[in-house]
């Protein structure tokens, strides 16, 4: 309430200081012109009267008759003076002598100037007069001098009425200005006093609809916009609710345990997959060595709490039970739920167990692969070395080794099978038209660049069209676009250009961490990482740059590189356009 006041008062004030301050500059200068007007009036009738002196005798009688006549005429009071400013004749009183050199309108004129004026009290009249003074010449030399004065009262009626008149004027303006710096403030917070509890309806209750529900022609685009907020933001809430609770599921249907210790080293989340893996139920709000028994996975969580960075390391343990888990851990700062660990276990006793299954394999295919060899090796020599001579034994041994052989042949075929992959399959060349091409698998990832806020921009001739084995092209695609948008940060943007004529000319720029020149030289070697930490969480095999330069090898193309650290990466891909 005091605000709403202070809205109206404030200005009241200032209104009222610019009231009284443009009435008194108007009085001033009113009362500055006034005189004006008057000292040219005065000098006016003093040149008529210097006209009409005898300046050979200004003590004459006829100019003592001229200054009568003029004075009782104008109403003016009109001293003659010598050169010297002594008095020779004085309108009002004849008797009056003396030297008047030092009144101000004399002392202008001694000074050499045309004119001279002041107002100021008279003791002569008892009463306030406006005096002009001018040279009575003749020729090059003054003579004398004339001084005419005013009674200040004659022209003060006038001023009072125009005084009277500025300040009706001025007081109608100003209040005429005040009642409309009213309305604008009424205007200002009428929008306010009707959005202001809908806002805070919004804040207390975001899940429900809040609408204001007025009707204002002026202001109903901002009712219109608050009312579109309000939905935007119920729908919003609605949306994170329903995303929490996605979350939420996710979290607890993971299969792998993920858990969330603060600095105080309590669990602050941890899903049931990682409680499993404890083999412990109500780990939330528990310190972490209450509830993990292994001194190695402790130690772990210890060395990140000192360290401040990220772990990723596989343990064996055996408490509660035997297991190989696969543990990464991770230091988050946040300013304003204070810093936290992240961790992620991975149970890979069963890989282990597979992994152990497939050397047991690759023992059993090598023992079965030399017993079939070393028995057609025996038999081969053995009948070299005479037992051919037996017609039975050596039908005996060729039928042992037909089996052997087949058997062989099975086991490599079945391997063969195993071993194919999509390089085995026979493609035809197809037509694709390279911008749409290009689009598409941008679209594939649309939800990483909008999460990273990347802009990728596509620079070539429109209806470019490019014949190729897509099995091989498609691959070098993805596999530039991923790397590019791996390595590029939040807020940056990825140009792709391609020029289409003996060969298609095929350019990826990313902003990112670029790479050194030692980098440039092994970038393309298998499972090679210029930053192993940033492939290794992104999901990088370190084998993406490998396929790009072996696939566009295989299509009689090359790849090179050219970057600078921390300004990015440049890939240049040539493809013969045949």
């Amino acid at each position: 309430m005091k605000r709403k006041y202070l809205d109206y008062l404030i200005p009241l004030l200032l209104v009222c200081l610019l009231f009284f301050g443009s009435w008194k500059l108007a009085n001033h200068f009113y009362n500055k012109e006034l005189l004006e007007q008057q000292e040219e009036f005065l000098t006016s009738n003093g040149e008529l009267m210097i006209h009409r002196l005898d300046l050979e005798n200004l003590s004459s009688s006829a100019n003592h008759e001229a200054i009568d006549y003029f004075a009782q005429e104008a109403h003016d009071r009109i001293t003659l003076m010598d050169s010297n400013a002594k008095i020779i004749f004085d309108s009002t009183n004849p008797d009056l002598k003396g030297s008047r050199e030092d009144r101000p309108e004399v002392k202008t004129v001694l000074s050499n100037a045309s004119i001279g004026a002041s107002v100021r009290y008279s003791s002569t009249l008892d009463t306030e007069l406006l005096y002009t003074a001018q040279p009575i010449r003749s020729g090059d030399k003054i003579v004398g001098i004339l001084r005419v004065a005013k009674r200040t009262s004659a022209f003060q009626p006038k001023t009072k009425n125009f005084q009277r008149t500025i300040f009706i004027i001025l007081l109608f303006f100003y209040a005429f200005i005040y009642l409309i710096i009213c309305y604008l403030t009424y205007q200002r917070n009428r929008p306010i006093q009707a959005v202001l509890p809908v806002l805070q309806r919004m804040l207390k209750a975001p899940e429900k609809s809040n609408y204001v529900m007025q009707h204002s022609s002026q202001w109903k685009e901002l009712y219109i916009t608050v009312n579109q907020i309000s939905e935007q933001l119920n729908e919003t809430y609605a949306a994170y609710t329903s995303t929490e609770e996605q979350f939420s599921t996710l979290f607890h249907e993971l299969t792998i345990g993920v858990f969330i210790i603060d600095t105080e080293g309590r669990f602050s989340m941890v899903n049931p997959a990682m409680e499993e893996l404890l083999q412990i139920g109500g780990a939330k709000d528990h310190y972490y060595w209450q509830v993990i028994a292994d001194n190695k996975f402790i130690q772990l969580i210890q060395q990140i709490l000192v360290d401040k960075g990220q772990v990723h390391r596989e343990i064996s343990t055996k408490l509660p039970t035997s297991m190989n888990l696969d543990i990464r851990l991770r230091y988050i700062e946040n300013e304003l739920h204070g810093d936290q660990i992240m961790g992620t276990v991975y149970d890979l006793t069963h890989v282990r167990r597979l992994e152990k299954i497939q050397r047991d394999f690759v023992g059993n295919v090598s023992h079965e692969l030399k017993t079939p060899v070393t028995s057609l090796l025996g038999f081969t020599e053995t009948l070299l070395d005479g037992a051919k001579e037996d017609p039975e034994l050596t039908t005996e041994f060729l039928t042992i080794m037909e089996n052997d052989a087949k058997r062989l042949q099975r086991l490599i075929q079945d391997i063969i099978e195993l071993s194919k992959d999509s390089d085995d399959l026979a493609e035809d060349r197809q037509t694709i038209e390279i911008n749409t091409f290009l689009q598409q698998q941008i679209d594939l990832y649309q939800h990483i660049l909008k999460k990273k806020k990347i802009a990728i921009t596509i620079d070539g001739p429109a209806d470019g069209f490019y014949q190729t084995r897509l099995t091989f092209f498609q691959p070098i695609i993805k596999n530039l676009l991923e790397n590019a948008i791996q390595y590029s940060p939040e807020n940056s943007q990825i140009e792709i250009s391609y020029a289409l004529n003996d060969e298609l000319k095929l350019i990826v720029t990313d902003h990112g961490i670029g790479m050194s020149k030692e980098d440039q030289k092994r970038i393309f070697e298998r499972f090679y990482r210029v930053d192993k930490a940033r492939s290794r969480h992104s999901g990088g095999t370190g084998l993406g740059l490998a396929i790009v330069k072996e696939y566009s090898e295989i299509l009689g193309g090359s790849v090179s590189v050219e970057s600078h650290p921390k300004l990015g990466s440049t890939f240049i891909v040539l493809l013969p356009n045949k």
